[in-house]
């Protein structure tokens, strides 16, 4: 069975797209004419969406509520596609346009994320300069990534082979011997043993490789305003994108360390989207991936924005339990989540580790051990968040 290309559905100027918090149909749109708009609490501006652009997909692709309101702002013509028929579709072109999409969509929440956690107002790139990479350096190595550290004190003598520092940052590297790991070695099928503490990639020099984990645990990790930020840490099943981003802006550059030794497959993007094509079969699991990415930064981005720091927590527990539980291949109702206390702190961008360890044990199906958060009970959790999220919007109405 083939995808219906002419199911086409209109929307009258005004009318409601999509209600905040509401949970999805199984369908997406593809605007096709026409131009909508979104707003809702958490955002400070409105999105534009028009011809080419995808509605609802994250949303529908993860059954998760939508994030705001979506309204038509002109009248609209749109092409509806069902979730469940992604694996119908043979037309390598919209294939190739939707990975596309997700891809520019998921950097845009990005940018607006970071834009928001450095309280910078535009995407400028960074000056990569002398005392940029020198500092770089010295928080991983404040953080304990020494191997990171090691790795970017090396590129410096690379970036900059004319420095009046190139003598002591050799000294420095020469201290540092000790973290330089043996590289990887191969296996099957493109696929690698890493050691743990193994640096892949820098914020300076991008991996060029999709890594895929098939077991193990691996840290991204970037540092805006001189302080380390917990991007994601991923274990099996996951994907990490090692390219350079499309936007020209230097914090969604990452660095990533292999937190416990893992078996990690590296292919290049086009092998990936190429495979993607013609498996249809994969098409899910890649679905799930990158929606899970752009559905982790939008809820980044509201987490930042809430000014009740018990939602900034519960907003980032919620997204962190989604994530590690969706390729565990069974039902399960507890989750011991790979992020630290710190790590938390360094999303939410709260110094007061603190607050944060007293507002989370308020939470009542969390536990905190040795630093570490374990969820006892996923599916009231999850209540507890979208009851407490109500609750605040209910309070917001009545101001």
């Amino acid at each position: 069975m083939m995808i219906n290309y002419n199911n086409i559905v209109s929307f009258k100027k005004s009318s409601i797209i999509f209600i905040e918090d509401k949970y999805p149909k199984k369908s997406f749109y593809i605007i096709t004419s026409g131009k909508a708009v979104s707003y809702g609490k958490y955002f400070d501006s409105n999105m534009e969406y028009t011809k080419g652009d995808i509605l609802g997909l994250v949303n529908s692709a993860l059954n998760e509520p939508y994030f705001f309101n979506v309204k038509a702002d002109t009248d609209i013509e749109a092409l509806e596609i069902n979730i469940d028929d992604i694996i119908k579709i043979y037309n390598k072109d919209l294939i190739k346009k939707m990975h596309n999409y997700l891809e520019n969509s998921l950097e845009v929440w990005l940018s607006k994320y970071y834009i928001n956690l450095s309280h910078h107002h535009s995407m400028t790139k960074y000056d990569i300069n002398e005392g940029y990479v020198l500092n770089m350096a010295q928080v991983y190595n404040d953080n304990n990534f020494q191997t990171a550290a090691y790795q970017i004190y090396n590129q410096y003598l690379k970036l900059f082979p004319n420095s009046s520092s190139i003598k002591d940052i050799k000294d420095m590297i020469d201290s540092m011997k000790e973290y330089s790991l043996p590289e990887p070695e191969a296996m099957e099928d493109n696929v690698f043993f890493y050691k743990k503490g193994y640096c892949l990639y820098t914020e300076l020099i991008a991996g060029n490789y999709l890594y895929i984990i098939n077991s193990g645990k691996v840290g991204v990790y970037n540092v805006v305003n001189s302080k380390l930020v917990t991007r994601a840490i991923y274990s099996s099943n996951n994907l990490i994108d090692g390219y350079m981003p499309d936007i020209n802006y230097q914090p969604l550059s990452t660095t990533t360390v292999v937190l416990e030794d893992s078996k990690i497959k590296l292919l290049k993007k086009e092998e990936f989207i190429s495979i993607v094509a013609n498996v249809n079969s994969l098409r899910p699991y890649y679905l799930k991936i990158i929606c899970t990415k752009i559905r982790n930064s939008v809820l980044k981005v509201m987490a930042l924005n809430s000014q009740d720091i018990f939602m900034k927590l519960l907003i980032t527990i919620y997204y962190i339990v989604r994530t590690e539980t969706l390729f565990t291949g069974k039902e399960i109702n507890t989750a011991d989540l790979l992020y630290k206390l710190h790590d938390i702190a360094a999303v939410i961008g709260y110094n007061d580790i603190g607050v944060i360890k007293s507002e989370l044990k308020k939470i009542h199906y969390i536990t905190i051990d040795d630093d570490y958060i374990h969820v006892i009970d996923i599916n009231n959790f999850i209540k507890e968040y979208e009851t407490y999220k109500k609750r605040l919007s209910i309070k917001s109405h009545h101001k």
